[in-house]
């Protein structure tokens, strides 16, 4: 029994030739997250390719044309009705200017390891935060987290697979 509607999203971390991340800062009027930052990107329709959606929703905010990488992570955002699953992708701009829709209200290119110093939106602020975990295996408390945090991954990817496999 599912207990939740989910939805897709997907954003991309855009870098620059510093190895700066784009991030933006949403409106002050929005539904979700106001006056927050976040990475490009927005929500996939029905019927359309989540790398298609990227591109598309990352032109609508930033007038870019982007070119996709890698699946560098995901997230999970608990909104009233559904819970919002957000893809995030590596990726690099290939053509444009940066022009903001009136989606945000501003924008920064940052350095990953500074992304706390921003009030972040909720997906993004847990996203770095199991990146911080998982990321530093040098602090004892840390690398208890990240046991904590991903043996839970493996044993659902494992009992997936094994489901698949006609394993019990």
């Amino acid at each position: 029994m599912i207990n939740h509607v989910y939805g897709l999203a997907v954003r991309v971390l855009l870098t620059d030739q510093n190895g700066k991340i784009l991030i933006l800062k949403r409106s002050s009027d929005s539904k979700t997250n106001p006056g927050k930052w976040e990475l490009p990107g927005g929500k996939v329709n029905q019927e359309e390719s989540f790398d298609h959606a990227l591109i598309r929703e990352v032109y609508e905010e930033t007038n870019l044309k982007i070119e996709l990488e890698h699946v560098v992570g995901a997230s999970e955002q608990n909104l009233h009705i559904i819970r919002a699953v957000h893809i995030i992708m590596s990726g690099k701009i290939i053509e444009g200017k940066l022009t903001l829709s009136r989606e945000h209200e501003g924008y920064a290119w940052v350095l990953m390891e500074t992304l706390s110093d921003y009030e972040l939106a909720d997906w993004l602020e847990d996203y770095v935060n199991q990146r911080n975990i998982i990321g530093n295996p040098n602090n004892i408390e840390d690398k208890e987290n990240s046991e904590n945090t991903i043996t839970p991954w493996i044993k659902s990817i494992k009992s997936t697979v094994d489901k698949m496999s006609g394993k019990k």
